[in-house]
Parts: structure tokens; C-alpha cells; sequence
């Protein structure tokens, strides 16, 4: 996901909004002067974000065309979600309402139909992790804010599937609709055949309002800003209704694959259940609990992160790696272990 609150050098101009979209906006968002390109709006981006300011106040408009897993109703449900949490005690950036009081505005032109929303500019710089020695206080709030994301899912009305319904009666926001998704974007028969043997066991799994509930679904370090103590999560594009281990998974793999693939820690492999895991999932447990046999599903969890990564970024590692993508689709379609076998979900 692109970090949504931070500038792109020399990105203005590149990008202008359109005379008819700025037209059919200027009243439901009624900015200061015209909406400047910020960022997004590439071949693989979600949308275009635009900065603009009211009343000396800077704020950001998303602005998307709309589609069959992009509604105004679940756009709006997910900005809800974030404006709940927001008024909870999680920062994130807070959703502003337009001049008609929505969350979400639909805006047609020509014969093509935009999702649009605006939230407000913060101050924070996108996290910057070195060494994981040097990173407990970070994992601890990251596990935390988690943590209380994960207890305040337990009072959001929804916890299976989304309220809103698309024409045939199926809800717009489901891990059905995310697993459909993800089956059209596997380019490997393989991995395909995989996938269908790995959605057969998520099928089989309980669902209760213990274990699965509205989720972020993309928590790592990229899309979380930091300024003083505070952490703030961004970019809820992808909201939706899991289990919450799905989300500590995620971080885990975030961190492992950026010790072990993206920095020069790799040797700290063997200490980060001790300085990763163990204060992250600590300061997790001090907000949320979950049932015992939850942990026991972690690898599950990283090999679903697994088959996520290999069909959104097929393309891009095929590229840059066609070796690590061979080895990455082996340990897919094998389940191996993400963590070594002495972990702190194994003593559990």
C-alpha cells in the first residue's frame, strides 16, 4: 500500500484532477483553492490522492473509480470503522465528513463512477526500523495498538461479515470476497491447487467474536506513522472481517521478512522471538485475549501472508528474483514453518 500522508518530491502537477471531477467536487469538499496531485494514481495504485486545504487546515481526498470490490457502501463502512476506532483511543488519520455529512461521496462523470473520501493531514513520518535491538519500544506500541485494535473489534455491530449487501444479498466486505480475489490473481497452477487445499482448512475454523471480527488487514511498519509516542495507522482500504491472527500474522512476517530479506540484521534471525515477539505479543495480551488454541494457528496464518504476497506481487518478484519466487512458491505449496520450531506461539 502507498503511505497516504506522505509527500512525493516534485509529485505536484504530475497528476492534475480533471476540469469535470474538480467541478463535481468543489461543493461536497469546498476546498480553499483546487485539490494539488499528492500522491498515487500509478498502473498498480488503488487510486489518486490529492492534497488541498479548508480553513487553513490541510487535509487529503482519495479518489477512486469504482468497481465491483469497490463500492460507496463498503468505502464508507471501512472510513466508519476507522472514525470509531479513531474516537476509541487508536490513532489513526481521522475521516472527515463532506459538506453533506457522508464519509463517502460518489461522484459520476462522463460514464465513469469515482469513490471518493478525505481525511486529515497529520504530522507524522512514515517508520523508520534499524537494527531490531534497537527496536523494543516500537514492537511494544505496535503490539498494544493491536492489541486495543482487536478489543474494540469485539463491540464493532459486525463481526462475521460486512452489514452492506451487493444486488445478489452477499456482503460487500467478507474473506470470501478476499479469497475470490486472491484465486483470480494466482499465475501458478500449483500455487492455485494450494490455495484451494489451504481454503478448505479456513473454511473449517470457528468463528466467533473471540477469534474474528473487522480488522485492518495490512498493519505493518509501511503503513504506520510516528511522531513523539504516538503510532498512527493509515490506509484502511483493505478492511476486513478475519481472525485476529490473521493481523498478528502479518506483523510477524513483516518484521521476519525484513530482518531475514530487506536489511543487514539477517543475523539477528535467532534473537527476534526473544526481542521481537515476546515484547510485541506481550503488550498485545495487555489489551486482548484470545482463546488458547488461537495461537497454535500461527503458521496457518503466515503461509495465508504467503500466498498474499505471492499474488499481488507475482509480477514484481518474477522480475527482480525469479529464484526467490521459486523458493517462495515451494514453501507455499509445502506449508513450511515460517518460524523456527521453538517459538513463542509454540509455548503457548
Amino acid at each position: 500500500m502507498e503511505n497516504s500522508n506522505t509527500k512525493q518530491p516534485g509529485a505536484i502537477g504530475l497528476r492534475p484532477m480533471p476540469e469535470d471531477l474538480r467541478e463535481a467536487l468543489k461543493e461536497l469538499y469546498s476546498w480553499d483553492k483546487p485539490p494539488e496531485y499528492f500522491a498515487g494514481g500509478h498502473a498498480w495504485s488503488d487510486g489518486t490522492i490529492y492534497s488541498y486545504s479548508r480553513q487553513g487546515e490541510d487535509r487529503l481526498l482519495k479518489v477512486m473509480p469504482a468497481g465491483s470490490q469497490r463500492s460507496l457502501a463498503s468505502v464508507a463502512e471501512r472510513q466508519a470503522w476507522q472514525e470509531w476506532l479513531n474516537q476509541n483511543g487508536v490513532d489513526t488519520l481521522p475521516p472527515l465528513h463532506s459538506e453533506a455529512g457522508k464519509l463517502a461521496e460518489a461522484v459520476i462523470c462522463g460514464t465513469q463512477e469515482y469513490i471518493v473520501y478525505a481525511w486529515r493531514m497529520v504530522s507524522g513520518k512514515q517508520v523508520q526500523l534499524g537494527d531490531p535491538r534497537d527496536c523494543s519500544d516500537f514492537y511494544k506500541r505496535w503490539g498494544k495498538m493491536l492489541g486495543r485494535m482487536h478489543r474494540l473489534a469485539k463491540s464493532w455491530p459486525q463481526w462475521r461479515h460486512s452489514a452492506c449487501l451487493d444486488a445478489s444479498g452477499s456482503p460487500l466486505i467478507s474473506r470470501q470476497r478476499e479469497w475470490e480475489v486472491f484465486r483470480r490473481r494466482f499465475q501458478d497452477d500449483e500455487v492455485r491447487a494450494a490455495w484451494s487445499v489451504m481454503k478448505t482448512e479456513l473454511d473449517a475454523l470457528p468463528v466467533t467474536r473471540d477469534n474474528h471480527g473487522f480488522l485492518h488487514n495490512d498493519p505493518h511498519p509501511g503503513n504506520i506513522l510516528a511522531e513523539d509516542n504516538r503510532l498512527i495507522l493509515i490506509d484502511f482500504d483493505v478492511a476486513n472481517y478475519l481472525w485476529f491472527m490473521v493481523e498478528i500474522a502479518i506483523c510477524v512476517y513483516s518484521e521476519y521478512s525484513r530482518v531475514n530479506f530487506h536489511s543487514p540484521w539477517a543475523r539477528r534471525n535467532a534473537e527476534l522471538d526473544a526481542i521481537f515477539i515476546t515484547p510485541f505479543m506481550e503488550a498485545y495480551e495487555s489489551e486482548n485475549t484470545l482463546p488458547a488454541e488461537e495461537y497454535g494457528r500461527v503458521e496457518l496464518f503466515l503461509n495465508y501472508r504467503r500466498f498474499l504476497m505471492f499474488a499481488c506481487f507475482f509480477e514484481q518478484i518474477r522480475e527482480g528474483s525469479p529464484e526467490y519466487l521459486a523458493w517462495m512458491k515451494q514453501d507455499i505449496i509445502h506449508a513450511r514453518n515460517y518460524l523456527p520450531e521453538d517459538n513463542w506461539f509454540a509455548r503457548r
